[in-house]
């Protein structure tokens, strides 16, 4: 499993500090990331699909796309931490882990 944060204008060592954020937040809530992101996923889909009650993920999945909600906006938070700017594009992506 890879996570990428990707923050326009930041410096490697705030990519890093961002990343470090978002491991906390996972870490800290005990979810995987990768399950973390398959839940987002699920999450998204229910919204797309106009959130057609079959499709609503389970309780631990909206829990799990919180988690990553929250370790995004922890890696935003920690890699611009000092900036004077407004916050640029950013997002954290999770991608599958190797088998």
């Amino acid at each position: 499993m890879k996570m990428i944060l990707r923050v326009e204008g930041a410096s490697p060592e705030e990519l890093e500090r961002g990343l470090a954020a978002a491991r906390a937040v996972f870490e800290a809530a005990d979810v995987a990331p990768w399950a973390a992101a398959v839940a987002h996923h699920a999450r998204e889909g229910w919204d797309a699909g106009g959130f057609v009650d079959e499709l609503e993920p389970t309780p631990e999945q909206h829990a799990a796309a919180a988690v990553l909600d929250d370790a995004r906006a922890a890696a935003i938070e920690a890699c611009c931490a000092g900036w004077s700017v407004p916050l640029p594009a950013a997002d954290l992506s999770i991608s599958p882990p190797r088998s």
